[in-house]
């Protein structure tokens, strides 16, 4: 570029040290966005039932083998009418020490290989850290939390998280002409909640956590929590070069229409009544109410004598009970919520719920709690 003129010169060279302070000002903004939304995690839609052909589909018939693992009570204190009483402050923190942050990691010791499409198997301990992840969940929830690992739904699962991994894709129902693809790999996809760049109990994390555009109606969050549910299955691959990491967590059973077993509130909060560590609590909210109508219900939420501002996310029906959702404060779905100085108590009042054409409301208590504290 020629210059006539020293003034013009100096255009220059001005306009130049404005485009640089320009970019510098917008870097670290460009990472403060995308900070909330890590791009080596994601999950798809989660598997949706709407007809009651998948479950003989994907029941596990002739097996009588079953993979369980039963969480200890941690003191007698702590149990009310069979549930975790997490009313109790001191049975919470316990719990949540024992068998959330100091439970043991067990190394997975997968034998496939992913280049020759072999599945492989996990380490026994392996899968009962993650099944015990599950019944955590399911306990501070107030659900049945019995959950047991059967063969054959690990089996498809682990089918299902290969070719998952393998293509570097998510996907219900993957086509034939996919890498490593198997009918039962196919089958285990269909009825499972499934991740990517995730695996192990990291992935229950994921899916109860349920970020991204996609998930506002929590739909992987409710096939965990689903009271009904007694059996599910679960396939990982750990993360190989060029390839991400996969879960498969198989979560529909044979129970989906089974009676709704009790429970320790007629209803399934997340985060739950009571007390609840502050890294347990997910920027989406949400209430689940068998048979319960959404549509036109509202939600409030009030901390330190103050309205926090919430977000109604759209109701969607046909994973698990139907639910409610939203998200409080101007967070995002991938936000961390922010650990507390002290205890801090949240009300929240859901009204106008449509239950047999009759209008309800509700109302509880959360307090998240830093439970280091």
């Amino acid at each position: 570029m020629k210059f006539t003129s020293t003034r013009d010169q100096s255009t220059w060279a001005i306009l130049l040290w404005l485009a640089f302070f320009a970019l510098v000002l917008l870097i670290p903004f460009r990472f403060v966005i995308a900070a909330d939304e890590p791009p080596d995690q994601y999950l798809n839609t989660p598997p949706l039932l709407v007809d009651p052909a998948p479950i003989d589909q994907i029941s596990s018939k002739g097996s009588d083998t079953i993979f369980a693992i039963y969480l200890p009570i941690v003191h007698k204190a702590g149990i009310a009418n069979g549930f975790l009483n997490i009313q109790d402050r001191q049975t919470v923190v316990s719990y949540y020490q024992n068998a959330y942050a100091n439970a043991p990691q067990p190394a997975i010791n997968w034998t496939g290989n992913l280049g020759n499409c072999v599945p492989g198997q996990l380490a026994a301990d392996y899968q009962a850290a993650v099944l015990a992840r599950i019944n955590f969940f399911r306990r501070m929830a107030g659900v049945p939390a019995q959950i047991t690992f059967l063969p054959a739904y690990n089996e498809k699962a682990q089918a299902a998280a290969l070719m998952m991994s393998r293509n570097n894709a998510l996907m219900h129902n993957p086509p034939s002409d996919w890498l490593c693809f198997t009918t039962l790999g196919k089958n285990g996809a269909s009825s499972s909640n499934l991740a990517m760049g995730a695996y192990g109990w990291v992935a229950i994390d994921l899916y109860m956590k349920d970020p991204g555009d996609g998930n506002g109606f929590v739909g992987h969050r409710r096939w965990i929590l689903y009271p009904q549910t007694q059996n599910m299955g679960s396939g990982d691959i750990p993360p190989q070069p060029g390839f991400a990491s996969a879960n498969a967590l198989v979560v529909l059973d044979n129970h989906f229409y089974d009676a709704r077993p009790p429970t320790r509130e007629a209803y399934v909060a997340w985060p739950p009544p009571g007390y609840v560590p502050y890294n347990l609590v997910q920027p989406r909210w949400s209430f689940s109410y068998a048979g319960a109508k959404f549509e036109n219900a509202t939600i409030s939420m009030q901390s330190l004598g103050k309205q926090v501002p919430v977000i109604k996310e759209s109701v969607h029906e046909g994973y698990g009970e139907n639910t409610i959702v939203w998200i409080p404060d101007g967070l995002s779905g991938w936000s961390n919520w922010p650990r507390p100085a002290s205890d801090r108590q949240y009300v929240i009042k859901i009204q106008n719920v449509l239950i047999n054409n009759v209008a309800t409301n509700f109302q509880y208590n959360v307090i998240v709690i830093d439970p280091e504290h």
